[in-house]
């Protein structure tokens, strides 16, 4: 029971660092800055193998919020698996 409460807060954790880094990247931040490089350190290898697989369209980049919507989709499957 704790290490699935632990996993729910650990993806959310990871849901909310991934809509900053997409919200910074808006404002070309300083990637030397040890913040943003912190930041990209934990959110790019989640949406690195997405990115391989997703095309960008028009310049979009759509890794973002498919990592989020996978990461919400594990996190009901957690919540279930404990109500059952």
């Amino acid at each position: 029971m704790l290490l699935v409460i632990v996993a729910d807060k650990l993806i959310f954790l990871l849901s909310m660092l991934i809509i900053i880094t997409s919200i910074l990247s808006w404002f070309q931040p300083d990637p030397r800055n040890p913040i943003v490089r912190l930041l990209h350190g934990i959110v790019d290898p989640l949406l690195h193998p997405i990115r391989t697989l997703l095309p960008t369209s028009m310049g979009m980049d759509f890794s973002p919020m498919v990592a989020i919507l996978i990461l919400y989709a594990l996190q009901a499957l957690l919540q279930k698996s404990v109500l059952s």
